[in-house]
């Protein structure tokens, strides 16, 4: 394999480190640790400007992992006309790939549901309207899919490693 390969394959396996680690970090740490009384005052702005920060690295992330996943197939030795081909996604590696681009699609359009809109409003409602049942609505779809990317992160990761190691 020809070394700018490799490099790709480590910024691709880097990005989708940084995107799953820090899910996990906000569900594990930052959302347990803001529910605290401490922070009651301050919860919505504080989630609101982590998950801002971490929403605009992920869009970043995103982009280098659609732009390496291309040069991880092309270097790999698949060329433009195997990817328009029906032969090659009715193989066993072109059907893997479907698995996981179909869930990666599925991950970018929740993320943008959620890092546009149900996110920002559902934070922005925890301050003005902490008590409110539409506040609660709001976060509870946030967090769920929140909860649904986390998952297809993991599909994701499965079927990534089903194409590396067969």
């Amino acid at each position: 394999m020809p070394v700018y390969y490799h490099i790709s394959l480590f910024i691709h396996i880097i990005s989708a480190m940084f995107w799953m680690g820090g899910m996990l970090f906000f569900v594990a740490i930052i959302i347990p640790v803001s529910r605290r009384k401490v922070y009651a005052g301050f919860r919505g702005d504080l989630v609101n400007r982590i998950g801002r920060r971490f929403s605009r690295y992920s869009w970043v992330v995103f982009g280098l992992l659609i732009i390496t996943g291309i040069t991880n197939l092309l270097t790999k030795g698949f060329s433009a006309g195997d990817l328009v081909s029906a032969a090659f996604w009715q193989s066993g590696y072109g059907s893997t790939l479907h698995s996981k681009l179909h869930f990666f699609l599925l991950m970018l359009v929740l993320s943008a549901v959620h890092d546009f809109y149900l996110g920002p409003k559902a934070t922005r409602l925890m301050s003005e309207e902490p008590e409110a049942a539409r506040t609660a609505r709001l976060r509870k779809a946030a967090g769920w899919i929140g909860r649904i990317n986390l998952v297809l992160g993991f599909l994701i990761i499965y079927y990534a490693l089903s194409l590396g190691r067969g």
